[in-house]
């Protein structure tokens, strides 16, 4: 989950300035957490703790109200009215729901949960499946399989068909193809060969960075189970004691053990 929000961090500082390499300042002063950061820890509490998702995405939301939400999301995370509907044609619910790929003992129990958060916010075929697409390459990653296998569940049960090669010309078709930058952020994993690597590719392409970088963080730290300790200090560093508590709490009960997968172990979904 820490790969989510570091990608996230890291991804702030380029929204609007494309990197003509990968060769680039991975850190800058004022790279900061966005409101993915913020949304991805309501999904990880909810899951700690059992309640549900638009609960803790409005609680969230409402103590970080100035993360850099869109207007129309942030009024109805605001609202009085707890059975207000709303329905975005944003980037999607892929960049806030990566815990339950962690946290997730089945391919089919990620594959529901990205659906029932999905939905809370984005009720559209399009961002459900990129949702489902995220939380089951997570789960496949840190289950050990390899790169051609996550390829082939993107192909066979979503119907993703993935380049060989990651280019800035193919990342605009894939975008514009599956209506969400979920099959990039995979795709710069898929050709990286370390956690890093996978970052900055993620941001090479262009596009939403900070959401780019926390999906592509989230794949890249299940595939690797490794990140550099430097990137950690260096980015976790600027999350509040608040943000930083659930992201410990989470990655101690649900991170640790799947270095080494175990299929009997249970965790408690609402």
């Amino acid at each position: 989950m820490r790969g989510a929000i570091i990608g996230d961090i890291i991804g702030s500082a380029f929204i609007d300035s494309p990197q003509p390499s990968l060769k680039f300042q991975l850190l800058k002063p004022f790279s900061a957490y966005t409101d993915d950061t913020v949304l991805t820890i309501s999904t990880a509490d909810a899951i700690l703790s059992g309640k549900p998702y638009c609960n803790k995405l409005r609680q969230w939301t409402q103590h970080y109200p100035k993360a850099g939400y869109q207007p129309a999301f942030l009024e109805w995370a605001l609202s009085n009215n707890p059975n207000e509907i709303y329905k975005s044609k944003g980037d999607g619910a892929a960049r806030r729901i990566s815990p339950i790929g962690f946290a997730a003992t089945t391919l089919d129990e990620a594959m529901e949960e990205a659906r029932k958060a999905t939905i809370v916010t984005h009720p559209d075929e399009a961002k459900i499946t990129a949702s489902q697409a995220l939380c089951g390459s997570i789960f496949l990653a840190k289950s050990g399989k390899k790169k051609s296998e996550i390829r082939d569940f993107l192909c066979n049960q979503l119907g993703y068909e993935l380049p060989e090669t990651l280019t800035k010309e193919c990342a605009t078709i894939l975008n514009e193809r599956y209506q969400s930058p979920v099959p990039c952020a995979i795709m710069a994993v898929l050709v990286s060969d370390n956690f890093e690597n996978a970052i900055r590719h993620a941001i090479w392409i262009d596009g939403p960075s900070n959401t780019l970088g926390s999906i592509t963080g989230a794949v890249a730290q299940a595939y690797y189970k490794h990140i550099p300790k430097s990137i950690i200090r260096k980015s976790l560093a600027r999350l509040s004691p608040e943000l930083e508590d659930i992201l410990s709490q989470f990655e101690n009960k649900y991170c640790q053990p799947f270095l080494i997968y175990k299929k009997e172990i249970q965790f408690n979904f609402h």
